[in-house]
């Protein structure tokens, strides 16, 4: 017999590395699993890059902010001027703490999926990760909201100088732009956030009729429901076993 190992409830002799494997993971055996994998892994994809883009933008405007500042103590005359970007590091900052959060959020339910298709949760936990989706996918679109708006309509700015200096400064320091809509940099980060976030939405949508079905077909009474995948029946490969939970 086996020794048996459980992690939370979770039997670890369950885990095997082909369940990631193409024809295991997009098994069509479990109700919505590919579709529910695919907008989750694409939405997990575009968030890393455009985090990525933005962390890149974040970088670049805080450094242009050392330098310019630095700059203008070197020149004669010498100003203490401040460049002013909180608005961009803000909708950054927004965009780098949900874009974790919810790549975090769908990571775990995408291994749970792949390791313990057959698993059967408990309500409070179906209901808090269907809270947990809504308000991470809210702050996620929220993000997107004021990095759009951000970078189509703000810009950095020079206090402490006259603008002929600023314009000194900004010459030396060209890139990135103090208008933020300048740089395809910017452009780019804030379409891929866009696109991971219509993606993130299609994910937690998936995710509440999977769970909903679950819940209906998982505690319902005389209902059938799948207990093996196509790869774990019995050792035998004939197909999945369904069974009927007994009243």
């Amino acid at each position: 017999m086996p020794f048996s190992r459980k992690l939370w409830g979770f039997d670890l002799n369950e885990m095997r590395w082909d369940a990631f494997k193409g024809k295991n993971m997009y098994s069509r055996t479990h109700y919505l699993r590919r579709e529910r994998l695919i907008a989750y892994q694409i939405a997990l994809n575009l968030s890393i890059i455009a985090e990525g883009v933005a962390t890149y933008s974040m970088s670049r405007y805080n450094m242009l902010q050392t330098h310019i500042q630095q700059y203008a103590l070197t020149l004669t005359p010498a100003f203490v001027v401040g460049l002013h970007n909180d608005d961009i590091i803000a909708a950054e900052i927004l965009t780098l703490t949900f874009g974790a959060l919810v790549s975090t959020f769908f990571s775990l339910d995408l291994l749970l999926i792949v390791q313990w298709p057959r698993h059967i949760y408990p309500k409070w936990y179906n209901y808090t990760r269907m809270t947990l989706a809504i308000v991470l996918t809210a702050g996620f679109l929220a993000a997107a909201i004021m990095s759009t708006v951000v970078v189509a309509t703000h810009s950095a700015f020079i206090t402490g100088a006259p603008v002929a200096m600023q314009k000194q400064y900004t010459d030396f320091f060209f890139r990135p732009p103090l208008k933020y809509k300048d740089w395809a940099m910017n452009v780019a980060y804030v379409c891929l956030l866009w696109i991971s976030c219509l993606f993130t939405i299609a994910s937690a949508v998936i995710m509440f009729i999977s769970v909903k079905h679950e819940m209906k077909y998982g505690e319902t009474n005389n209902v059938p429901f799948m207990i093996n995948d196509e790869n774990t029946t019995n050792g035998s490969q004939d197909g999945p076993t369904f069974i009927e939970k007994s009243p």
